[in-house]
């Protein structure tokens, strides 16, 4: 018998979103007045009735204009209130998320007086997004801007200055510009390649990453650069860098980023005694696989072994992703066996459907195993 009421919601608690919740609001309003004894806590309130009902973006926003609509409407006299809101040491990490979004809507006519703001901010809670619509209006005076900020002291402003000029960041509004003209941040990156922190050298990594996907020989010419440059005690941090700069380009199978991490693209390996322990799966539930990897080769062979996932769509095409497997070294002629295993789960990034799909064994670029997987979604 079909329900007449409208089953509940129900809420992950976990997420988020929950984050910018009463309590928060609570510190916020008693930080503002501590900085501006005149703050209208009531207006303020009025302007975020209902943010509870909300996702977690549109939480940041409603709390970003009720600040805009409660404190002077003279920006640097705002600006100022809310940087010395922040003194007491009441709001820190993700507290600060509407503050810096803020500045990104509300400072764009103030250059460098959100951009001194975003820097103090950033120790606080990453300025990463906030500083893409500066680099966006006014590219040549942000840059130059990140670029001494590349020499700071602090960590966070150093990390900040390649984080914030990444052309395609996370969560981030696209740099098309960037994207246009990779060499522009390059200035950045060369001062942050030997940084002592590797929370700095992690997202030099990441932008030269990004920088791979529409650039890729002006990474590999970079990185070759810095290797034939860097002194030997400098070496490990080039070398870990490296690594994970090219991650996508390795997963591609692309020549030039595996001979650059010391892999033979035609190593003469093979592969035998494959198996699946299913070839008809229900989403919720795991394939596996075994197989051997023998070299036929009359030295030490460097490997990347990965697979693939060729996920069907609903236009009836497939969609490639590719998984880590392992790295291996092999010796001369051995064998060694291999064990996977992929879950096909729901996820909020994918829509699986009903149908067939492949998986494929990749080593060192090269597809030398393919199998046709049939998933059920209901």
């Amino acid at each position: 018998m079909p329900r007449t009421e409208k089953e509940p919601t129900v809420q992950n608690e976990s997420a988020f979103k929950h984050l910018f919740n009463q309590t928060l609001i609570t510190r916020i309003v008693k930080a503002l007045q501590g900085a501006y004894p005149t703050f209208n806590q009531k207006q303020f309130k009025i302007h975020i009735k209902g943010i509870e009902k909300l996702e977690m973006k549109a939480r940041v926003h409603l709390l970003r204009d009720a600040m805009a609509a409660t404190l002077p409407t003279h920006y640097p006299a705002a600006l100022k209130i809310l940087l010395e809101s922040t003194t007491s040491g009441a709001l820190k990490g993700f507290d600060i998320w509407p503050y810096t979004e803020y500045i990104q809507k509300y400072g764009l006519d103030h250059h460098a007086l959100s951009l001194h703001a975003l820097k103090t901010l950033t120790s606080l809670f990453t300025s990463e997004w906030a500083v893409r619509p500066f680099l966006r209006t006014a590219p040549g005076e942000t840059l130059s801007w990140l670029e001494k900020c590349a020499k700071d002291r602090n960590a966070h402003v150093r990390r900040w200055a390649s984080e914030g000029s990444r052309s395609r960041l996370p969560w981030g509004e696209r740099l098309n510009h960037l994207i246009a003209h990779p060499k522009l941040t390059l200035p950045i990156l060369e001062s942050l390649k030997h940084d002592p922190e590797l929370y700095v050298r992690k997202s030099v990594a990441n932008h030269l990453n990004d920088i791979s996907k529409d650039n890729p020989t002006l990474v590999i010419n970079t990185l070759k650069r810095w290797l034939k440059e860097a002194r030997p005690d400098q070496r490990p941090r080039i070398d870990w860098i490296l690594k994970h700069a090219l991650r996508t380009m390795i997963k591609s199978g692309d020549r030039n980023a595996l001979e650059l991490i010391g892999v033979a693209p035609d190593a003469p390996v093979v592969i035998s005694q494959f198996r699946i322990d299913r070839e008809k799966v229900t989403l919720g539930e795991r394939v596996g696989f075994t197989f051997v990897v023998h070299s036929k080769s009359q030295r030490p062979e460097k490997l990347v072994v990965d697979y693939i996932i060729h996920y069907l769509r609903a236009n009836g095409k497939h969609s490639a992703k590719v998984f880590k497997l392992k790295t291996i070294s092999l010796p001369a002629k051995a064998r060694v066996p291999i064990t996977g295993k992929h879950h096909f789960r729901e996820v909020t990034t994918r829509t699986h459907y009903s149908g067939e799909h492949r998986l494929e064994i990749q080593i060192n670029g090269r597809i030398l195993k393919k199998v046709t997987i049939q998933l059920k979604t209901s």
